[in-house]
């Protein structure tokens, strides 16, 4: 099967350089999202797929956030109960253009406050690498998705909105807008939210792509670290 995208690589600026594979996809885009309360976490249940030997995983930009992890790479992060060094955080509306997508969302609270944790840096006997709670999978012969979850921290009770043109995100010529719908409801404390990306092909090659940020149910449900490469070899045909 030819492949019409290209193997062209994905380019995540909210991952840190994560880059992933989409491949030819077929068919329906993403339903309509629907913001929803869910409640806050204090921890992240966690797994980090290829774990060999000793080691820890950590966050970037918080030195005290980090933890051990069992010898089949699973850890319990403690996340911290408040941040409250103004340079850690950004406005809430902001949180969004770490995808390094255009628009803007808007914040029902202007002066709220957010830490986007999207990633953690992983150092065990095989090295350091940093990996992210990301899922490919396959629905269907010619479809591909993507779900990455994000752990938001908020100081304020707030709900972010907006469309995004996220087209960045993805280097695929044939793509020229991304359109990414955003319904969150941030409550005080640690919001776990998923970034839902779908392309799609049609027999004749013509290509688009759409998205969602929405609240995760998934709460303190363990999640799969995993590297670019990982990920890779879960969308490849």
């Amino acid at each position: 099967m030819r492949n019409i995208f290209g193997i062209q690589q994905a380019k995540w600026g909210l991952l840190g350089g994560l880059s992933l594979t989409l491949v030819a996809c077929g068919g329906g885009g993403l339903p309509t999202p629907e913001a929803s309360d869910q409640p806050t976490v204090q921890t992240i249940s966690g797994k980090v797929s290829g774990w060999q030997g000793e080691g820890r995983v950590a966050v970037s930009g918080l030195p005290d956030v980090s933890s051990s992890a069992h010898t089949d790479g699973s850890f319990t992060l403690t996340l911290p109960d408040q941040i409250e060094a103004a340079s850690l955080t950004m406005r809430a509306a902001d949180v969004a253009q770490k995808l390094e997508c255009s628009g803007s969302v808007q914040s029902s609270a202007p002066d709220a406050r957010a830490f986007v944790l999207m990633s953690l840096d992983v150092k065990d006997g095989a090295g350091g690498r940093q990996t992210s709670a990301m899922t490919g999978s396959k629905p269907g012969l010619l479809s591909r998705r993507v779900n990455v979850r994000v752990w938001v921290y908020s100081d304020s009770t707030t709900q972010l909105r907006g469309t995004m043109d996220c087209a960045k995100i993805l280097s695929i010529p044939q793509i020229s807008t991304l359109p990414v719908t955003v319904a969150v409801n941030a409550q005080p404390g640690w919001n776990v939210i998923e970034l839902n990306i779908q392309a799609s092909a049609n027999v004749l090659a013509q290509v688009s792509a759409s998205g969602t940020m929405v609240n995760s149910t998934a709460g303190g449900t363990q999640a799969t670290f995993r590297t670019t490469q990982e990920l890779q070899a879960q969308v490849a045909f």
